[in-house]
């Protein structure tokens, strides 16, 4: 009977050996350019102030050091690569953080991470030509206590 316990110890044990590990999610952005803030509602990367004529610039303000929120879905990598924020005249194609989470079947009041900085201000929309990737990250109960989306804007 001893010999019988040991031996379904061991085959459980190694079953639970076997198993897929819990994997912790690292987010590294392969981009080196900050996020651009336009208006104050609009979030957008670098690329869209190449496309602004130098007359409808009105202002830019660069702070290296700036982050979106200091809620950062993935710790170890909270670097931030700075904001510039912008007052332009520009016509862009953007989505509201409603429109998104009704998209993917979220709440429309579910949290929005940009490079996985949280998006506080649930006015702000994301300019449609920087989105570069779009992920839906499942309520985990550590990190988040409801499914978000996180946006990759490069």
């Amino acid at each position: 009977m001893k010999k019988i316990t040991v031996t379904l110890a061991l085959i459980f044990s190694c079953i639970s050996v076997a198993q897929k590990p819990n994997i912790i999610d690292v987010y590294h952005s392969k981009s080196e350019q900050p996020l651009v803030v336009i208006n104050g509602d609009i979030i957008a990367g670098v690329e869209v102030l190449k496309q602004v004529q130098a007359d409808d610039q009105i202002q830019l303000v660069i702070s290296k050091d700036d982050e979106l929120s200091p809620k950062n879905l993935f710790p170890l990598d909270k670097k931030s690569n700075g904001i510039i924020y912008a007052d332009l005249k520009v016509d862009l194609e953007v989505k509201t953080q409603v429109e998104l989470n009704s998209f993917f079947g979220l709440d429309p009041d579910s949290d929005i991470y940009i490079n996985g900085y949280l998006l506080e201000d649930k006015e702000q929309k994301i300019s449609t030509r920087s989105i570069k990737k779009i992920e839906l990250r499942v309520a985990d109960g550590l990190l988040l206590k409801s499914s978000s989306l996180n946006i990759t804007i490069e």
